[in-house]
């Protein structure tokens, strides 16, 4: 390589520090009251995941679980994991969200000062609600938490790449965001006091919204009030789509475009620069292998293992992958790079699928 296309890489590998240079997680706070707290967990197919949520919710909190048109028993799941079931019924056609209408009939169900929404697929430690409302008493407004990604099958392992792309574009770990704040918001945790989320217009303000944590950031900022984005580190988890590649393609598609128009112009740049690092970093051994020679097949494997390790800490951050993942990234990279196309094609098309649904990615006015 010439000495321009080693300042290039450094830069690049400079801009992949920066990104998620301090990822900041749930601190230990003191216990707080149990009877100020409601619990929320929208529903659609959630029998299996379920259990594995109540199971990690302590006592003494409220529970509410909306079934969100289900159709695999999910309620009978949560009334025996003991919580307090809400039959979401048919989408009314002032609604698109699903979720999003989940979210607002438990919230009006439930009595505590304090909301938390959690998804089916997210888990706790005893300690993981006393650090999220604690926080929430210091910071007030929305706070987001992006839950440690936990693997299961291989195919999970693709995920990697998108949960650090979307960390790293709310800016939640950089320099910037510290100064001026994160964007976005991730909707498998959020927590909020019941006066705020009322005075910003509630869930309802995502009623139309394929991103509905994203649209509820957007009006807490809106009304003057802060959003706070922490990662779950080693107090929350879930395991992402464990239901297969489908699901995973499924996701993603969803949320990815939304998700690009939610981060800064100069954090959009940034990533797609660290992207074209990998994509670099994927073709070198290729062209070095076509062209002949020692020195570049080197060079290209030197290129290769550095980007890797890169990977690999980024990734480890944000879930538990493996070198193996890591060295992978090709493998990641065409996925991600995939899956965006199709995301920005579904959006420009109107339509998105999920879980059985087809949404529209077009904001109602």
């Amino acid at each position: 390589m010439s000495a321009v296309d080693v300042v290039l890489v450094v830069l690049r590998l400079g801009i992949g520090l920066w990104l998620l240079w301090s990822l900041p997680t749930l601190r230990p706070r003191p216990r707080v009251e149990r009877g100020r707290v409601s619990v929320v967990v929208p529903a659609r197919d959630e029998a299996g995941q379920l259990p594995g949520l109540l199971a990690t919710l302590p006592e003494g909190v409220e529970v509410v679980v909306v079934d969100d048109g289900s159709t695999d028993g999910t309620a009978a799941v949560a009334r025996v994991g003991g919580a307090t079931v809400v039959d979401g019924g048919l989408l009314p056609g002032d609604w698109t969200s699903g979720k999003a209408r989940a979210c607002h009939l438990g919230a009006g169900a439930t009595s505590g000062e304090v909301l938390v929404f959690v998804d089916a697929d997210v888990r706790l430690t005893p300690d993981a609600l006393d650090r999220l409302v604690g926080l929430l008493d210091v910071k007030r407004g929305l706070v987001s938490v992006q839950p440690f990604h936990e693997p299961g099958a291989p195919v999970e392992r693709l995920a990697a790449l998108f949960n650090v792309v979307a960390v790293a574009a709310t800016d939640v770990a950089t320099p910037l965001g510290r100064r001026r704040g994160p964007r976005g918001a991730f909707g498998p945790v959020l927590a909020c006091r019941r006066e705020e989320l009322e005075a910003v217009g509630g869930h309802a303000v995502a009623a139309h919204r394929v991103d509905d944590d994203v649209a509820l950031a957007e009006a807490f900022r809106a009304g003057g009030h802060p959003v706070t984005i922490r990662a779950g580190g080693e107090v929350v988890s879930f395991r992402m789509y464990p239901g297969g590649l489908r699901q995973l393609v499924e996701g993603f598609t969803k949320n990815l475009a939304a998700g690009v128009r939610a981060a800064r112009p100069l954090t959009v740049a940034l990533v797609v620069a660290w992207l074209t690092l990998l994509v670099q970093a994927s073709v070198a051994p290729v062209r070095a292998v076509l062209a002949g020679g020692s020195d570049g097949l080197v060079a290209a494997g030197v290129l290769y293992a550095v980007v890797a390790l890169q990977v690999w800490w980024m990734a480890r951050q944000v879930g538990r992958f493996g070198i193996g993942t890591a060295l992978a990234f090709p493998v990641l990279l065409v996925t991600f790079l995939a899956v965006f196309a199709r995301s920005v094609v579904a959006t420009a098309l109107g339509r998105v699928s999920w879980r059985g649904r087809r949404l529209p990615t077009r904001t109602r006015r």
